[in-house]
């Protein structure tokens, strides 16, 4: 056998030795990623069905099969979207659950406020808030139940005034019973600042008759 034959054998050789080893190689990678890709499966099976005793969390958002917003759970709830994208401020930063429609504007909620303590439940058309009902924090329970349109509303209210349903309009109070005739020294006090902060938007007259809020604010 020539040197050149010898050679070639051994090149021959060679390239038998790297074909097994590639083989064994490729062998052990494939054999690598579907165990990796059987065990990223039963992990996210097992997760899927597991069961946490608690979850610990700052927000919770629920997505509809379309990827929109349809509930929100936090802890500092973001203002509220509403048609049009019109942005309505919530005046205080709010915690609890939000619930939205099928175009991800806000329809209502379950919150609790920083600023007051109030809880609060809400419902709401595309446009604006339709419902109230709040409970304050104090030992006296003050409550209130509101429906609300566009041009007037009906409450139903418990607080130091006393017990109450009023009917209202644009221009105001058009209905109570029983009547309040005068505000207590609190509430009187609470309205002398908004009227002054508000000056002709007739605040205490949406919820008093004019005679309870002439006898107050003039005072």
């Amino acid at each position: 056998m020539t040197s050149i034959e010898q050679r070639l054998l051994a090149v021959e050789q060679e390239n038998a030795r790297l074909r097994k080893r590639l083989s064994r190689q490729n062998g052990a990678w494939i054999a690598g990623l579907l165990l990796l890709a059987g065990g990223s499966a039963i992990a996210g099976a097992s997760l899927k069905n597991a069961v946490f005793d608690s979850v610990r969390a700052k927000e919770v958002v629920i997505v509809d099969g379309k990827g929109i917003i349809r509930a929100r759970l936090g802890g500092d709830l973001p203002d509220a979207v509403m048609a049009g994208g019109h942005v309505a401020k919530r005046g205080s930063k709010a915690a609890g659950m939000i619930i939205y429609d099928e175009e991800g504007i806000e329809r209502g909620g379950y919150v609790t406020q920083d600023e007051g303590s109030n809880a609060m439940i809400t419902l709401d058309s595309k446009h604006r808030m339709a419902a109230l009902m709040v409970a304050g924090p104090d030992a006296s329970q003050n409550s209130a139940l509101t429906l609300i349109t566009k041009d007037g509303g009906i409450e139903l209210r418990s607080d130091g005034n006393g017990s109450r349903l009023s009917v209202t309009d644009k221009s105001g109070l058009a209905y109570q019973q029983p009547a309040i005739t005068a505000l207590k020294p609190e509430t009187c006090a609470n309205y002398k600042g908004l009227e002054l902060k508000y000056p002709g938007k007739r605040i205490c007259q949406a919820r008093f008759s004019d005679a309870a809020c002439k006898a107050c604010l003039e005072d």
